[in-house]
């Protein structure tokens, strides 16, 4: 028996299994431009994307392509003689020893001591800088530092929520109120359904609604006006939102409102009190709806105390002629929002109202 060893072909080539070598190659660079822009819209946030540009040439010169952008703006660091707690302190002493006493008084020396603010300090960091690079952005959406003074005015359940929609001015302004909102832990008695039989708002509730829906009135003209500076230096946007970072209010701008004020811009001369660092608020009327009890069965939350106003100029026909999605929208948890959505459509099947005006300030 003759026996034969096996033969290898020497000159076949066997694939390269080195593990550093595969290590070597950098996948991002398999992707085309165009996916990796989608990754970085998806990203969004800033401040991640600008320290993108340390990864590689590459990331570099495609990361200020983002169409879509989100800065969380970080507070300044208060002068310990100008603590914005102890402002909202003396604020609050005027809101509490004027209101019922001198309401008329009480809101001008509200606005006027907010404006004053404005001009001494600014709360925040301008988006400026970091924003500065973003000249592609469609979308951008701002985080600003809260100033939530009003919310805990009535207890650590109370609710304030609201909403803005801006052209070169407001266009629509919804607030929710609520002096408690939480999680129902048992059915209703009838002892509670009964306050809401022949309830209205006293004089002291009325005031503290109007004076909630100032100071929102007032935060909202203020991020119009930073949005404003924005849409200055950034040419391709679209859409702008502005919001806090404990989300209890937010200012929109789409495409139409965007387009509507950069035309106003074009047009527009010189504020004749240009420290003014908020954008001037018209006659507004409004439509507000009052409910002692609210109980939302849907989402299992209670509200009581609740009150939802509705403004828009005064020369904008009958109030609630807008598109109705213009109601919803405000921020929060998700089941949290599902309960604001629930409250309103409730609320606004009601019969009893108030209607009022409210002068420009």
């Amino acid at each position: 028996m003759s026996y034969h060893s096996p033969h290898f072909n020497t000159s076949e080539k066997f694939p390269n299994t080195d593990p550093m070598s595969s290590m070597e190659e950098d996948c991002f660079d398999r992707l085309p431009d165009a996916l990796l822009l989608v990754i970085f819209n998806k990203v969004g946030d800033a401040k991640s994307l600008t320290r993108c540009i340390s990864v590689s040439k590459r990331f570099a010169s495609l990361v200020f392509e983002a169409d879509t952008v989100f800065l969380s703006i970080p507070p300044r660091k208060h002068n310990p003689k100008a603590d914005s707690r102890s402002l909202r302190r003396n604020l609050f002493k005027i809101l509490i020893s004027t209101l019922i006493a001198k309401p008329l008084h009480f809101f001008h020396r509200l606005i006027a001591d907010r404006s004053d603010t404005d001009r001494k300090t600014v709360s925040f960091y301008s988006p400026k800088e970091v924003l500065k690079h973003f000249q592609q952005a469609k979308t951008m959406h701002m985080e600003l530092p809260s100033d939530g003074s009003m919310t805990g005015l009535e207890g650590n359940d109370s609710l304030i929520k609201w909403k803005a929609r801006f052209g070169s001015e407001i266009k629509n302004f919804v607030i929710l109120c609520a002096t408690s909102f939480q999680k129902r832990m048992q059915p209703l008695s009838s002892d509670d359904f009964s306050e809401n039989n022949g309830e209205v708002l006293t004089d002291g509730q009325m005031k503290l609604q109007i004076a909630r829906t100032i100071y929102c009135l007032l935060a909202a003209s203020a991020r119009h006006y930073l949005m404003k500076q924005v849409l200055e230096e950034h040419h391709a946007l679209e859409n702008i939102i502005a919001s806090d970072v404990c989300k209890q209010g937010r200012v929109c701008m789409g495409k139409d409102e965007v387009a509507e004020i950069r035309n106003s811009m074009k047009s527009m001369v010189a504020s004749t009190d240009s420290s003014l660092e908020r954008t001037r608020v018209p006659d507004l009327s409004m439509k507000l709806w009052y409910v002692p009890v609210l109980e939302l069965p849907e989402n299992g939350y209670i509200m009581r105390g609740a009150t939802l106003a509705v403004l828009q100029p005064n020369d904008d026909g009958q109030i609630g002629n807008g598109s109705k999605s213009d109601l919803f929208g405000f921020d929060g948890e998700e089941c949290e929002k599902k309960a604001f959505n629930e409250a309103m459509r409730e609320m606004v099947k009601m019969k009893k109202s108030y209607l009022m005006t409210m002068d420009s300030f």
